[in-house]
């Protein structure tokens, strides 16, 4: 028997219908946090620019929630809130501050210290006084800029050249420093609260002022007579206040800064040895010549850490990636040839390279024995040591450490413990004579 369909009812369609809108806003919330997380503006929204004296605040107001970029001095930072949470209105602060110049410069420096009585003194490179900085942010905290890290901390990662400071940066033209005047951080945050402000400060005595204001910048080469650090051919390392990602800058003599590199890689760190920079971009690795304005590696999706060339003028690079295994966290070191990415060394676990120009030293923790091989993969030595481990403390040694290298003999300091007893009888001399490795 044919029975008629039964017609929905007006409340069942409502609430079907209600049903169908709470799916599709939970579908297009959903793609709209996806791009609020990759900092990207949100569908189906509309957007204003609201004009600050200090900046802007990008709105993009979608079904029930907004979308904010904060562009301003006073405020910087992105919010996904609902629409009911109103809009941040910080006072407006200027973007550089003006600095004070009628301070009294004490001229009882006679050590000539960076630092003397609250106040950072620069001397030309004849020694002589040519300015002074009073800091802004704090009574007294303010230091001359020391050479920073990224997420990477790629600087510091080899044991054996990690630096126990970092360097301070040197003096531009004898008229332009790097001053770190960063403010208090709130301590409950710990270190990852913790934010610099780095200032790009013209110390004249007769005309001081502040130049530009970057997040951080890094160590490029060092002048190990004068005991600072300074950028490549004036070419620095800054990051950016605005987005937090680094590039590099070249300043002039007479003050003005040009953008070299981008401000858009994730870390940017300078090789001395050959010239060329380590830049990370959307979680991409790679080698660039900067002269040449060319990339000269292959990619990799680790970290970068090196790179060099051997006596036969062969360029390499030292990748790594972070391990735990058990109770022992170490970087799993691999090198591969940098023009075409073939490999090199691909071994397990190993926690430590030695690269010279005639050949590699690699240590494992499968058989803490640190393997010397040629660039034909040739081992040419093996030592033995008593454990693996190479990162320490002040109650740990690391397995060995060089003591002494020449151009024939490498010297290194072997531990005979892992656990400190005595420092001044806690190693061994062991020489290894390298010279015939060469024939």
């Amino acid at each position: 028997m044919y029975q008629e369909p039964v017609k929905l009812s007006k409340k069942k369609k409502i609430e079907i219908l209600l049903l169908i809108l709470a799916i599709l806003w939970g579908i297009l919330f959903i793609i709209n946090y996806v791009r609020y997380t990759h900092s990207q503006p949100l569908i189906l929204a509309i957007h204003t620019t609201i004009d600050y004296d200090d900046g802007t605040v990008d709105e993009y107001i979608s079904f029930g929630y907004i979308y904010r970029q904060y562009s301003r001095n006073a405020k910087k930072g992105e919010e996904l809130v609902p629409f009911w949470k109103a809009r941040e209105e910080p006072e407006a602060r200027p973007d550089l501050p003006v600095v004070p110049k009628d301070y009294e410069i004490p001229d009882d420096n006679y050590s000539m210290a960076d630092k003397h009585r609250g106040l950072l003194y620069y001397y030309d490179s004849k020694y002589e006084f040519v300015g002074a900085y009073k800091c802004l942010n704090t009574a007294s905290d303010c230091n001359k800029a020391f050479g920073g890290y990224d997420d990477y901390n790629i600087i510091n990662k080899d044991p054996l050249t990690a630096l126990e400071e970092q360097h301070v940066m040197g003096n531009i033209y004898d008229k332009f420093a790097f001053v770190d005047d960063s403010e208090k951080q709130d301590k409950k945050y710990g270190d990852a609260g913790y934010s610099r402000t780095v200032y790009l400060y013209q110390f004249l005595l007769d005309d001081r002022k502040i130049l530009a204001k970057y997040a951080d910048v890094k160590d490029s080469t060092y002048n190990a007579d004068l005991e600072k650090s300074n950028g490549e051919n004036n070419n620095f390392i800054v990051k950016s206040m605005d987005n937090a990602k680094w590039g590099v800058i070249h300043i002039e003599e007479d003050g003005d800064i040009k953008e070299v590199l981008p401000f858009e890689y994730k870390s940017v760190n300078y090789d001395e040895d050959t010239k060329y920079y380590i830049l990370c971009k959307d979680d991409v690795w790679y080698v660039y010549d900067l002269y040449k304005n060319k990339k000269v590696s292959i990619d990799s999706k680790d970290p970068i850490y090196d790179v060099w060339r051997n006596n036969n003028l062969t360029y390499y690079i030292k990748t790594g990636k972070d391990r735990v295994v058990g109770s022992e966290e170490f970087t799993d070191y691999k090198i591969y040839r940098m023009e075409d990415g073939r490999e090199f060394l691909n071994i397990e676990r190993v926690n430590q390279i030695i690269e010279r120009g005639s050949y590699v030293a690699y240590l494992t923790s499968n058989d803490s024995i640190l393997h010397f091989i040629d660039y034909g993969k040739t081992e040419r030595y093996q030592l033995q040591l008593k454990f693996s481990q190479m990162y320490h403390s002040t109650i740990t040694n690391p397995a060995f450490k060089i003591s002494r290298e020449t151009d024939n003999i490498i010297t290194l300091c072997v531990y005979k413990q892992r656990n400190v007893i005595d420092r001044s009888d806690d190693c061994e001399n062991e020489s290894v004579n390298i010279k015939t490795w060469n024939n």
